[in-house]
């Protein structure tokens, strides 16, 4: 395991993917805040765009590690020198956490820079929704990291299945952008104590641990959110596990 780990960290840090990906998350935070008469207290709590947006670049970063082996036909050769098929799976997974944890932490700081550059209308004391601007956007990065669990775990399900990452890309944006809208549709159809534990409903965690109105949307409490991303992501990586042992050929 410690020899797949070190292999996946040494691949993916000389891959120019990894960088785009924090540059591009920069450059859309600077995008969303830029004129300053754009930044409001939602926008700095959001980290600029920083959750959204890194969200997103997870989707394509975890596709493009598995789908990178089938292009260039080293699968084969990965599973050949492995006895345990899964390390390759734990090792990839663990590496894009830590990527995960790597972006989320260069938004954080980048939103602290960006309030002291743009943010001179307002201040980190300043109340939303019953907590401090600073608090609320701990609060919001630490639902993000959850969700981002949830994220990398699903896409390396997809990708393992599908074998394209175009298309898990576009299922990712898909989710990321109208799963909660799509969800909220449908829980004023279906039961909504049965349908507030769907999947698209998992991303509202990135907004709710600071705004507990959003309760009303969502049909979960705090706690409920927590346990639903983890059980999604548990379920993931154990069919991804299993995807990945049954789908090489």
């Amino acid at each position: 395991m410690g020899n797949n780990l070190s292999q996946e960290i040494y691949k993916f840090t000389h891959q120019r993917t990894s960088l785009y990906g924090l540059l591009i998350m920069i450059a859309l935070m600077l995008y969303s805040s830029i004129p300053a008469y754009k930044v409001n207290p939602f926008l700095i709590t959001q980290g600029f765009g920083a959750i959204q947006w890194c969200a997103i670049i997870m989707v394509a970063v975890s596709a493009d590690s598995i789908s990178m082996e089938y292009r260039n036909n080293t699968m084969v050769t990965l599973l050949f020198k492995s006895n345990h098929p899964f390390t390759i799976y734990l090792a990839k997974l663990i590496t894009l956490v830590v990527y995960g944890i790597t972006l989320l932490l260069a938004g954080f700081i980048c939103s602290l820079i960006l309030m002291l550059l743009l943010g001179n209308n307002y201040s980190w004391s300043d109340n939303f929704h019953g907590y401090s601007l600073i608090t609320a956007l701990g609060y919001n990065f630490l639902g993000a990291f959850i969700y981002l669990l949830f994220t990398i775990s699903l896409s390396l399900l997809l990708v393992i299945l599908l074998k394209s990452n175009s298309i898990v890309i576009i299922i990712g944006l898909a989710v990321d952008f109208l799963g909660a809208n799509f969800s909220g549709l449908l829980m004023n159809i279906l039961p909504k104590q049965l349908w507030a534990w769907n999947p698209l409903n998992m991303i509202n965690i990135i907004v709710q641990l600071s705004n507990q109105s959003v309760i009303k949307i969502t049909h979960l409490s705090n706690f409920e959110l927590f346990l639903g991303n983890g059980c999604y992501t548990l379920l993931f990586i154990i069919l991804g596990l299993w995807a990945f042992k049954n789908y090489q050929k």
